[in-house]
């Protein structure tokens, strides 16, 4: 049971992890973004206060986001969201080269 949870929750971090890569496609995002959401949502079809029941339709929400990711999203990208490289936690900035100044109107 221990096992279970704890892999349960690993696959919740991925799916936590891609929703903010910025390699992974829009579509996937949004998958990802649904799943989380009724994860936490206190509005659910099963509610969790109901024994057994409550959980299980947890785990069909994650298991069936991650099938999704892992149809539609690269394996490379999925490891790098399992693995929390920090790469991908950061904003990526482009830095363009600054051209040569501008000439002095006085000359």
């Amino acid at each position: 049971m221990k096992t279970s949870i704890k892999r349960f929750l690993k696959q919740f971090r991925v799916i936590r992890r891609a929703l903010v890569h910025p390699l992974v496609p829009w579509h996937a995002k949004v998958v990802a973004g649904c799943a989380l959401l009724y994860i936490v949502s206190p509005i659910q079809l099963i509610p969790n206060f109901i024994p057994i029941f409550g959980q299980v339709d947890d785990v069909v929400v994650i298991v069936l986001a991650l099938k999704y990711l892992r149809r539609h999203v690269p394996q490379s990208i999925l490891d790098d969201c399992e693995n929390d490289s920090g790469a991908t936690t950061g904003a990526t900035v482009l830095v363009m080269p600054v051209p040569d100044p501008l000439p002095d109107p006085k000359l």
